[in-house]
């Protein structure tokens, strides 16, 4: 009995110290990362101050290292509609790019040089007044990606499936904006 306890005791001392010791373990992201935190995080705070548009994520596209796309998703306070959505996401997309582009010091880091239209993405969360998923006929999603804009309608029966989607090429996209 008395061993046992001992033994226990033990343990609990052993987990303890292996704990503390994997807690105390820091992360250090690489100048890389620091520089996609960094311009990701300026970026969004100028399209929020210009579009009057919420932040709600980002993330990068970098496997073993460089840099091969940014990528932004922002809420709105209120529905848009798709030509207001198209605008929104050219703008935006291109203030991404502008602050890419302008930065040499994350310009080592980029797998291709300069980065373009295709090398970013931008997704917004398009929601009513009361920050509610918009259904079918409204826009529920609208993104850039890869060079094409995508606008999908949530299914008013199952908030989970698309109902529809919409896409049309960048080229297309400025096309509408000029003519309109």
């Amino acid at each position: 009995m008395r061993f046992t306890i001992i033994l226990l005791i033990t343990l609990l001392i052993f987990t303890v110290f292996v704990m503390r010791t994997n807690q105390q373990q820091e992360f250090h992201p690489s100048k890389g990362e620091q520089l996609v935190n960094a311009t990701l995080a300026s970026a969004a705070q100028t399209i929020k101050e210009k579009y009057d548009i919420k932040p709600c994520g980002s993330g990068a596209a970098m496997p073993g290292g460089p840099i091969q796309e940014l990528i932004l998703c922002f809420d709105t306070k209120h529905p848009y509609s798709k030509w207001q959505l198209r605008e929104l996401l050219i703008k935006s997309a291109k203030e991404l790019l502008n602050q890419i582009n302008e930065n040499d010091e994350i310009q080592e880091f980029l797998k291709e040089r300069p980065f373009t239209i295709k090398n970013v993405e931008v997704i917004i969360y398009n929601h009513d007044e009361n920050g509610r998923c918009l259904c079918d006929p409204e826009i529920s999603t609208a993104r850039i990606s890869q060079t094409v804009l995508i606008y999908r309608t949530v299914d008013p029966q199952d908030s989970f499936k698309f109902k529809n989607e919409y896409e049309e090429s960048y080229e297309e996209a400025l096309k509408a904006l000029s003519t309109h």
